[in-house]
């Protein structure tokens, strides 16, 4: 059969084509979840495009149960866009009233007739109408892995590190849809609707009331908000830089945490911040761009930092060591799968062995820039002992780390903390 995709630059395409066409895309592609939304035509926006925003990140949030209710009834693995159907359709019937299932089940079959096989549509129909019960069959006391759509190995993983009733808390928070927050870091008198207070100072939740356009816009161009979760806060606040400090931010981009030092330094000093040469520098300079001012500088380095030594720095002008030294380094981001849901679908098991030695040897080249007596930070979006403290543990066991002390940390569970799960570890230099 020759290939036809959803069309998604007419105007009759709807958000529901639109998240099954994205679905597809991820089933049989590399591209992660934000990459495949920011690929969407500009044409489609509105009310078409968070209808496929959420269609979308819902049929991936809960692809796993929906897979595993599919399996009696499917005698071969379908095609993508098959498959895609199924996720979307199946996440559709899990957040609505059975008395809706048949007008989901006609509504799938119906928009997808253009787009697949009629034995494909036969075989959608059928096993469609099967869907609700096999989706109720799954529960926490027989198939907690399945209920609660994460892949098997993982929730044995966590089951042996964290214990049943925990990993069970932790499935349930994943499965979450998560809070949208800004970090206000001059709060006005007055909050605009849409803008609610939490227990974490200077975090704001955003409603659906919130204006985007009238509110947040004009806050963020000028560099007095950022949209972050309240577990960034962490390492910041551990490294606690100076008013007039210089700091080092490694692997910065897009620049949120320099947002964070910034304004704990009093916007006063130097920030230099370092990342991987490519497209991730633009949005890195475009955000230091609104902090940088007569008091405060923000370089940046393009540069990888397994390759990047003193004469890196000082061919720019800059300080080869630094008061301070910020590692946000690259993880499993376990810590984050509430928010970015489709990090379930990419981790594989040997992940975690291969984000730690990477880790290590990140964290190894961060040492060399830091004065006696500086301050070194290493966080991750992890709740993985072996990228967290493990590693840690390693680096000062090693020549490099011999210099170095662990001063304090702090570890977001986000079953314990309702935020994002985050890893932080203070490290002060000798004199």
């Amino acid at each position: 059969m020759r290939s036809i995709k959803f069309n998604l630059s007419t105007s009759t395409a709807s958000g529901w084509e639109a998240a099954v066409s994205l679905t597809e895309g991820y089933l049989g592609g590399q591209q992660k979840a934000n990459q495949l939304l920011d690929s969407l035509p500009k044409s489609f926006s509105g009310e078409r495009r968070a209808a496929c925003q959420s269609l979308f990140l819902g049929a991936l949030r809960h692809g796993h149960r929906v897979q595993h209710a599919l399996q009696p009834f499917l005698r071969q693995q379908p095609r993508a866009r098959v498959e895609a159907i199924f996720l979307v359709a199946g996440y559709e019937m899990l957040s609505s009233t059975a008395a809706k299932h048949p007008q989901i089940v006609h509504h799938a079959v119906e928009r997808s007739k253009h787009a697949i096989a009629a034995s494909e549509t036969g075989l959608l129909n059928a096993v469609l109408r099967k869907l609700p019960p096999a989706l109720d069959a799954t529960h926490p006391s027989n198939r907690p892995d399945a209920h609660f759509s994460h892949p098997k190995w993982l929730f044995k993983r966590w089951n042996k590190t964290f214990g049943s009733a925990t990993t069970l808390q932790l499935m349930a928070w994943n499965q979450r849809t998560p809070d949208n927050y800004l970090k206000l870091y001059a709060p006005p008198k007055q909050l605009p609707r849409g803008i609610e207070p939490t227990q974490w100072p200077q975090f704001y939740r955003l409603s659906a009331t919130a204006s985007w356009k009238d509110d947040l816009l004009p806050w963020l161009k000028t560099g007095d908000a950022y949209i972050k979760d309240p577990s960034t806060r962490l390492a910041p606040e551990l490294l606690a830089p100076q008013k007039g400090d210089d700091v080092l931010d490694l692997c910065a981009a897009p620049g949120g945490k320099a947002y964070d030092l910034a304004h704990l330094m009093q916007c006063e000093g130097r920030i230099v911040a370092l990342d991987l040469p490519g497209k991730r520098i633009e949005r890195l300079r475009e955000n230091l761009s609104r902090l940088t001012n007569s008091k405060l500088a923000c370089p940046i380095v393009a540069s990888d930092l397994l390759q990047t030594t003193e004469r890196t720095f000082t061919r720019e002008g800059l300080p080869a060591q630094y008061d301070a030294v910020m590692l946000d380094a690259p993880c499993s981001n376990t810590g984050v799968i509430q928010r970015r849901t489709d990090v379930k679908w990419r981790l594989r098991s040997r992940d975690f062995s291969n984000c730690a030695a990477l880790q290590l040897q990140l964290l190894s080249a961060a040492a060399r820039f830091v004065k006696p007596g500086g301050r070194l930070v290493y966080s991750t979006c992890s709740i993985e002992i072996e990228e967290n403290g493990a590693v840690v543990d390693a680096f000062l066991q090693s020549a490099r780390g011999a210099r170095f002390n662990l001063k304090d940390s702090a570890i977001s569970l986000p079953w314990e903390t309702n935020h994002d799960g985050a890893g932080a570890f203070l490290l002060i230099a000798e004199q």
